[in-house]
């Protein structure tokens, strides 16, 4: 199990390097909100599941049932493209 330790051991040391490289280069974290942000909307366009989908909670699964899957598909994406544009504007900006 000591090959185990040491993936783990690796793996860690990975993502420490990597919170404190988007710690001192903020703009790489901006860059992955934009990345996931656009993925989200790309998803919503294309109709996947997953996008709009609640996860069990109540709020999310009763506003999908009010509205209707298309309809709700519709507002989460001006939502989310609104975020996406506040997400590139701190990047230029920042």
């Amino acid at each position: 199990m000591e090959w185990l330790s040491n993936i783990y051991q690796n793996f860690e040391g990975l993502l420490s390097n990597l919170a404190q490289y988007i710690q001192s280069n903020p703009k790489v974290g901006h860059l992955i909100g934009i990345f996931l942000l656009s993925i989200w909307l790309i998803g919503l366009i294309f109709n996947w599941k997953w996008t709009y989908k609640g996860n069990g909670s109540y709020g999310w699964n009763k506003l999908l049932e009010e509205l209707g899957p298309t309809t709700f598909r519709f507002w989460l994406g001006v939502f989310i493209t609104i975020c996406l544009l506040i997400m590139i504007y701190i990047y230029i900006k920042v």
